[in-house]
């Protein structure tokens, strides 16, 4: 027996130890309870689906009817809620980290390789100190018999029993695991999403070098060979690579590749004859007929190295495939045929962490997180570039310089054999792109003086590269860009200096504007109902020039410049002459003239947008909203109704914002009706509104609180603000002093100033209740408002006057406050000054209290009445910390010192307080 063999058969005894240990532990549980309902279905479904049904509730019928994975979850179910869970969680995730399923797939594959790491690995898992811990004595028997030559190879039925795997001759090791795959979540749903699909036989993975398209296919394949999702999708995996250079800190490295498409073939043949060693078939082409009925998916690594050449003939090998075959490839160059699937480069977040894991695996530690954000910016987030730049630094060469030549690196490992295999004219383009920045059709044709046709054959010559960056201009013209590496080639290498040095003398850079990200409305939280909002499937041009208004409109009013806002008016008439219909530029336009205070015009356009779609809340928003401005109440009050009907004042019908405008709207307008009677009627379930029940009962206090403004009748004042209190005390015990509420019973409680005055003789149960309310929630409510201050001299006013009400049947509440007390004058006792005069202390003025690093600062600073500068420090002062804290700017104390130092800050040595008294507050309201 070989030592290859031997291996296998020592990994298959702890395997299947392991497999059989875990499921003596859920039969010896017993409880098909603690079994979950999904781990349960995933098994007697799978079974289900092959005809065979199974008792869901007979545990031992589920146990030998599960995969490794399945049997592992069950074992996790039946620790449920012990001191096991966590322990048999970090048992499966070691496993995972193992590779168990690999080393599994392998040892029921006797023609496959079986590399001694997959000993090690099995081996490790069964000596870790978790086996015994968790009670899976057998696993580590099973691996001191491996150990000591004493071998029991497992059943023949359970090393066949391996559906859940499907066969494929993958690379044993891929070169990402050194750090994992970072970012490519969205990716890997893309190609499987893709792959999914049926009639997709013929996809492409398509991004520049180094971006990593290996490593994501690799690792792609790997986990749906591992799926069971999969299992009955796919029978076979084939992987072959056209690589024939690889990139490293050396330099690049030619290795010896598969070369043009009988050498796929025979790969592919090679490859079917390990998988398929029941099958009798002689080459390529006889492979195609025996396994045609076979659902074989054959991925093609790097194949932009034999479409350079000849894509035509690629295109004829696909086609002569077998129907249920599929190919999957990836390539820098697109193909015609091909249903594609772009990768684009990390984003910085997933680049960083891709530098920094990189680092540790290398061994560092020790790395600033400004060298990884400098490494992965500089690097395009290319994560080839970021390995080749932490490589290079590793063996000695400074960040910087690191930098420096992983960019000219990457640049010519992605790019020179494509840019060599280009025509003249492609070339020309190319370097007349890196001049202008960006450049359209008609443009290339003016500068390079080429013909109509041949500058589109060019364009299409490069458009299946990965060398150029197509999109749209705001009139719908095709732009075209280079990538980011492509222009760092051509910088350190021109193509054709000649006509770049022509094109350079004759144009002038020109900055591109950048259109707003695609998916800022969903970013933003915006939708149809927010003004700024721009719909999806409007014009690119249309778009462009919408984008530009919201940001102008976007700025305070004081910040907008009245010449860009006319010189965007002009360019909305000139769209609109050509889209007179389109009620959404129509719209837009309205805003622009409103922001140039057109008002006539604002409404004429805005009626047109309506009559083009005649239910727009937004554009009935609007419309009420410019006749609210213009103080046209009965006129926009109608329109207001109209869309509380719809229920557009429901967030779950419109949105938060576009609700709650609406519903405030809709009581000003009636307030500033005088409609008090009709807001009152409307907000009789006010507090058991879902959504608005603080800006209902406000407004309804507002409205009790207006209808009695003008009367003089005491009764039905007390009545009506009776009411404003009881509905703020509501709200203010169920909201905890939402803002709209805490603005307006502020107002409202100052307009009561006068109560008390003879003018209006208010009952003292009225009183009691209003001072109550006061002493409850005054501070709480000025606490929440920005503008106010508990400390400012009206609410002073306002407090001290309420403190001196008094009350027959009652202590006025607010002398029972926490939160206040009215102002005393302090004064400091002369006869105590006088004896520490005596005993030798110095009367100083506390002028300076520094902030500390972390609170209280430990010292401050002092003058005396001849202005000597004192330094004075807690150390030194008898009541220390405690006190310290209380001392203010403008405190006098007494200190003494050792010499009086002119000039200079003298430090104290000793710090007294000095006795104050406080005089009685003023009765000046009385």
């Amino acid at each position: 027996m070989d030592s290859e063999q031997l291996l296998r058969i020592k990994s298959a005894m702890i395997i299947y130890s392991l497999e059989t240990a875990l499921g003596d532990y859920v039969l010896n549980a017993d409880d098909i309870n603690v079994i979950t309902e999904k781990n349960v279905d995933s098994i007697a479904d799978r079974e289900l689906s092959k005809g065979q049904s199974i008792d869901r509730n007979n545990i031992q019928l589920l146990v030998e009817s599960s995969y490794l994975d399945e049997i592992f979850n069950m074992a996790i179910d039946s620790t449920r809620g012990t001191s096991f869970e966590s322990k048999m969680l970090d048992l499966k995730n070691f496993c995972m980290f193992m590779n168990i399923f690999d080393i599994r797939n392998a040892i029921s594959h006797p023609n496959r390789p079986f590399p001694d790491a997959y000993w090690f690995r099995a081996a490790a898992i069964a000596s870790d100190p978790l086996v015994l811990q968790l009670g899976l004595g057998d696993i580590r028997q099973a691996l001191n018999a491996a150990i000591s030559g004493n071998l029991t190879s497992p059943p023949d039925e359970w090393l066949n029993n391996v559906n859940w795997a499907i066969p494929n001759t993958l690379p044993s090791s891929f070169d990402h695991e050194i750090t994992g795959l970072f970012g490519r979540d969205k990716e890997t749903k893309d190609l499987e999403a893709t792959l999914s699909k049926v009639r997709n036989n013929l996809i492409a993975l398509v991004a520049p070098g180094g971006v990593g398209k290996t490593a994501l296919i690799l690792q792609f394949l790997k986990d749906i060979s591992l799926s069971l999702e999969w299992n009955n999708k796919i029978d076979a995996i084939v992987f072959c690579t056209l690589k024939n250079e690889r990139l490293t800190a050396d330099g690049i490295e030619v290795i010896e590749a598969i070369n043009g498409i009988n050498q796929i073939k025979d790969s592919i043949y090679e490859d079917l004859a390990t998988l398929y060693s029941d099958k009798q078939f002689g080459n390529f082409e006889e492979a195609c007929i025996v396994l045609d009925n076979e659902k074989i998916l054959i991925c093609i690594d790097n194949l932009e190295t034999l479409l350079v050449h000849s894509q035509h003939e690629f295109i004829e090998f696909n086609q002569s495939l077998p129907l249920l075959w599929r190919v999957i490839v990836t390539s820098r160059i697109s193909i015609d045929s091909a249903t594609t699937v772009p990768l684009s480069t990390l984003v910085k977040r997933h680049a960083v962490n891709l530098s920094r894991s990189y680092f540790k695996r290398r061994g560092i530690s020790d790395f600033r997180q400004e060298d990884l954000e400098l490494i992965a910016t500089k690097a395009n987030n290319n994560p080839l570039a970021i390995r080749l730049t932490i490589d290079l630094y590793l063996k000695g060469v400074d960040i910087s310089g690191s930098i420096n030549k992983s960019q000219k690196d990457i640049a010519s490992f992605s790019y020179t054999n494509l840019i060599e295999s280009l025509t003249e004219n492609s070339i020309a383009i190319l370097e007349s792109i890196y001049v202008t920045g960006e450049s359209s059709k008609s443009e290339l044709i003016d500068l390079l003086e080429l013909s109509n046709e041949e500058i589109s054959e060019s364009l299409n010559e490069l458009s299946k590269t990965s060398l150029i960056v197509r999109s749209t201009s705001d009139t719908g013209n095709d732009l075209f860009n280079l990538s980011d590496s492509i222009r760092d080639l051509l910088l350190i290498n021109p193509r054709n200096i000649s006509i770049r040095n022509e094109i350079s003398q004759n144009i002038k850079d020109r900055k591109v504007k950048i259109q707003e990200q695609l998916n800022r409305n969903h970013l933003l939280g915006i939708n149809e109902f927010d003004f700024d909002f721009i719909s999806s499937d409007i014009a690119e041009s249309i778009r462009s020039l919408i984008i530009d208004l919201n940001r102008v409109l976007g700025r305070p009013h004081n910040k907008r410049s009245h010449t860009e806002l006319v010189r965007l008016k002009n360019r909305f008439s000139e769209l609109i002459a050509y889209n007179s219909n389109n009620h959404e530029l129509l719209f837009h336009f309205s805003r622009i003239l409103q922001a140039l205070q057109d008002e006539g015009n604002t409404q004429k356009i805005l009626e047109k947008a309506i009559s083009l779609d005649e239910n727009n809340p937004r554009y009935l928003m609007a419309k009420a909203l410019n006749y609210f401005h213009k103080k046209d109440y009965p006129i926009a009050q109608p329109i207001f109704d109209s869309l509380l009907e719809a229920e557009f004042n429901r967030p779950e019908k419109s949105s938060k914002k576009y609700a709650a405008s609406l519903t405030k709207l809709h009581f000003l307008c009636l307030l500033f009706q005088g409609e008090y009677t009709k807001i009152i009627e409307e907000t009789k379930t006010w507090g058991s509104d879902p959504d608005w029940s603080v800006m209902m009962g406000t407004y309804r206090a507002s409205a009790f609180k207006r209808s009695v403004e003008l009367n003089r009748n005491t009764e039905d004042i007390e009545k009506a603000f009776t009411e404003v209190l009881n509905i703020f005390n509501e709200i203010f015990k169920n909201e905890d002093y939402p803002l709209i509420a805490c603005i307006e019973v502020n107002k409202m409680l100052k307009d009561l100033i006068h109560i008390g005055s003879d003018r209006l003789p208010y009952s003292e149960d009225f009183l009691y209740k209003y001072v109550s309310f006061i002493a409850d929630h005054f501070f709480n409510i000025i606490l929440n408002l920005k503008d106010q201050s508990i400390d400012s001299t009206e609410n002073k006013l306002f407090l001290e006057k309420l403190y001196l009400f008094s009350f027959k049947a009652n202590l006025n509440p607010l002398t029972l406050s926490r939160w206040y007390s009215p102002e005393r004058e302090e004064v400091y006792d002369d006869e105590h000054m006088r004896e520490l005069k005596a005993d030798g202390y110095t009367i100083v003025k506390v002028y300076n209290l520094p902030e500390g690093n972390f609170g209280m600062s430990s010292y401050m600073f002092a003058n005396d009445n001849l202005n000597n500068q004192f330094y004075l420090n807690v150390h030194k002062f008898d009541l220390g910390w405690s006190k310290w804290g209380y001392i203010k700017v403008g405190d006098k104390l007494a200190v003494k010192y050792e010499t009086l130092k002119r000039g200079a800050t003298t430090p104290a040595s000793d710090i007294r307080i000095i006795d104050k008294f406080e005089n009685a507050i003023s009765d000046k309201y009385n």
